[in-house]
């Protein structure tokens, strides 16, 4: 492991390690452009130069765009230029950006051309918002390359920072609604993607498809693949992703278990379509001939979506993290020693179990919530270590994860069970698109918003076929089918505080 200790010292290492290899590739207008580790650097810093020539003062900057190339370096750029950056998603609303750039206390928004009208009708019912900065569109970019890469204006990147300052505000979706800026430092980042518990090979092509203002992507398609000295294919627009596989024909890939799924079906169609294809040959059709492998985060990633994958030759494995660790606490563990486990400790941070739940204490935890110091000193115990709520144990090295700690069922018996871990178990049967597992009168109840080609005798059937394989304090008494989905956060998680408001109401 080398020790980088801040964004800047990564993005110049990987520049004079890698130099001209490609770290990057995208496509624009149908045709696919590269850019070097030394092109990022000097790209990265003219927007570095381009900030601090508008002003030394250390401001809170807003910054919406599509993610692009351009975005990648304009993120990064900011982050060294010493400045706090806060990333939001391009269709944030009027209303809640004017909440969430109140409480960030904005100073200067970014944004691409696309954003310019509702930024202006932010400004307008914020009055700490001193300008808008127009970036326009890619050719608003290239105007700060080309003119602040030269070397008159290099005395504005001739700076380090502290690292320990905060660089980057990361607000979290929330099962509760109640959104938090987690604070991170420049060295936060640099610790939780510089380890080598898991690295790219150096002919690695890692195809990017989620948006980079989560830190799951930044961080682990930016930040890691920078260190490792891999490639990293921007993909664009969603519709565009099967094309774009057959493009850039990468070698692995960082998803959510909701896209694998539809990797599969489409793999299967394939190969019985063309029945003379192997699997791998139907895989290949789909997602380009050198798909090795696919980690997968943010969800449950079943054994049987992990075995299938297995049959097409691609290695599928899920890590774990949350935003408040920057985000990694593990990492995929490509090997057959612990393959359904959340992944394999990175290495970076001390973790352990303390009453059944995961906590981590170390350089990639966050500085604390911005501006919620009474939240921030619950998430804490008091030696330091983060509370992550999340009920597992620790094995081997890999964590395996079983629910949420605050979702535990106890039942009149005494026995405590995890609703995620029987949710799970329904993770491959399409006809339950999305199930929570609640308790009332004692026993285990389950409420399903069912494919609309599953009638009620359907999901019974469902049901007890789960039953039969499950203890039976884990099996599910009875069940109601809902007409709509389950609300959810801004990253797809169901909003289990508003099922249980209107359980209660109910009840």
């Amino acid at each position: 492991m080398t020790e980088i200790n801040s964004v800047k010292q990564l993005v110049d290492y990987a520049a004079e390690k890698y130099k001209d290899k490609v770290f990057c590739r995208f496509i624009r207008d149908g045709q696919i452009y590269s850019r070097s580790f030394t092109e990022f650097r000097l790209n990265a810093y003219s927007v570095c130069r381009y900030i601090r020539s508008i002003t030394k003062d250390k401001l809170h900057i807003a910054f919406i765009g599509k993610t692009n190339y351009e975005y990648i370096a304009c993120l990064t750029g900011m982050i060294i230029s010493g400045n706090t950056v806060v990333p939001f998603a391009p269709d944030i609303s009027v209303e809640e950006a004017c909440r969430l750039f109140d409480d960030a206390d904005i100073d200067i928004i970014f944004c691409e051309e696309d954003f310019l009208n509702t930024a202006e009708e932010i400004k307008s019912r914020l009055s700490h918002i001193r300008s808008i900065v127009s970036l326009g569109d890619s050719k608003g970019f290239e105007e700060i390359f080309n003119k602040f890469s030269d070397e008159e204006y290099r005395y504005l990147s001739d700076i380090e920072p502290d690292p320990s300052e905060l660089s980057l505000i990361i607000y979290t979706s929330g099962t509760t609604g109640d959104k938090k800026g987690v604070m991170l430092s420049s060295d936060n980042l640099a610790a939780n993607s510089t380890y080598d518990t898991y690295t790219m090979e150096n002919d690695d092509v890692s195809f990017s498809i989620l948006p980079m203002h989560h830190i799951f992507c930044y961080s682990c398609d930016v930040l890691k693949t920078l260190y490792d000295g891999g490639t990293l294919c921007l993909n664009g627009a969603m519709n565009d992703m099967y094309n774009n596989f057959l493009l850039f024909e990468p070698t692995v890939m960082r998803i959510v278990p909701s896209v694998l799924r539809s990797l599969l079906t489409k793999i299967r169609i394939t190969e019985r379509r063309n029945p003379q294809f192997t699997k791998r040959e139907a895989a290949e059709a789909v997602v380009g001939r050198n798909m090795k492998k696919m980690i997968a985060g943010s969800a449950f990633l079943s054994r049987s979506l992990i075995d299938e994958f297995e049959k097409y030759g691609i290695i599928a494995r899920q890590g774990y993290g949350m935003s408040e660790c920057s985000p990694r606490i593990t990492t995929a563990d490509f090997s057959d020693e612990c393959k359904y486990s959340n992944g394999k400790l990175t290495g970076v941070d001390e973790v352990r179990v303390i009453d059944g739940e995961i906590q981590v204490r170390g350089p990639s935890v966050m500085m604390g919530y911005y501006k919620k110091p009474d939240e921030t000193a619950k998430v804490f115990t008091e030696d330091g270590f983060l509370h992550t709520g999340d009920a597992g144990y620790i094995e081997n090295e890999h964590i395996f994860l079983v629910g949420r700690k605050k979702n535990v069922i106890v039942l009149s018996n005494g026995e405590n069970i995890s609703p995620e871990e029987i949710e799970n178990r329904f993770a491959d049967e399409t006809a339950v698109k999305e199930i929570i597992v609640f308790a009332k009168d004692d026993k285990l109840c389950a409420e399903i918003y069912a494919d609309t080609t599953a009638d009620e005798s359907d999901i019974e059937e469902i049901i007890d076929k789960i039953n039969i394989l499950s203890p039976s304090d884990r099996q599910i008494d009875s069940f109601t089918l809902r007409k709509l989905p389950f609300p959810k956060t801004s990253t797809g998680k169901i909003k289990r505080t508003e099922f249980r408001f209107s359980q209660e109401e109910t009840q």
